[in-house]
């Protein structure tokens, strides 16, 4: 068995930015919480390699409203810091909400993910603050269809994730490929 005692949300599959390359932060208008909003909390579990885990993470308000789901398909691991994860091992995942914003931190660093890889998706119908597009978008519809997931590849670069975007109504959804901090922003 395998175990880790922290992972932080973040990481993806088939990255890329859709302007040639990373953004920088400041050219991403990210999905904020409302001031309001009860924060989500850092949730640890254990994934087991030879079972799907289906995990939420919630804002902490009356109704456990849901800030994010997170998906491990059947054989999700491939290994952890180099050292092959096999089909019975399991794996401690840590997952730390960002203050403030969509976003989340994934890990164990050393993670690598198979195929099928894992994926999230972040729910924002109670809680979203969509101020952060009025200033690149015309319309709250418009900026919330830009909306998708975004990588971080270095301190303060991003890269959408490819094949992300909306899932249904006020949700974002994509795949998660690799540790890291991740988040929901639309290009400015």
């Amino acid at each position: 068995m395998i175990t880790t005692t922290s992972i932080l949300v973040a990481g993806c599959t088939d990255i890329g930015g859709p302007f040639g390359g990373p953004v920088a932060t400041a050219d991403l208008a990210i999905l904020s919480l409302q001031s309001t909003a009860p924060s989500p909390t850092t949730s640890s579990f254990t994934v087991l390699n030879n079972q799907r885990t289906v995990r939420q993470v919630l804002h902490p308000d009356a109704f456990n409203t849901p800030f994010l789901v997170l998906t491990f398909p059947t054989g999700s691991f491939e290994s952890l810091g180099g050292t092959p994860v096999g089909p019975t091992d399991s794996v401690m995942v840590v997952v730390q909400p960002s203050p403030g914003t969509y976003g989340f931190t994934l890990s164990p660093n050393g993670l690598v993910f198979g195929t099928p890889t894992p994926s999230v998706r972040l729910t924002y119908g109670q809680y979203g603050d969509f101020s952060a597009g009025t200033a690149s978008y015309p319309t709250a519809g418009e900026y919330e269809a830009a909306l998708g997931l975004w990588y971080e590849v270095s301190p303060g670069l991003w890269e959408s994730v490819a094949g992300s975007g909306p899932d249904g109504l006020n949700a974002v959804q994509g795949a998660v490929t690799r540790p890291g901090a991740y988040l929901v922003a639309a290009p400015r």
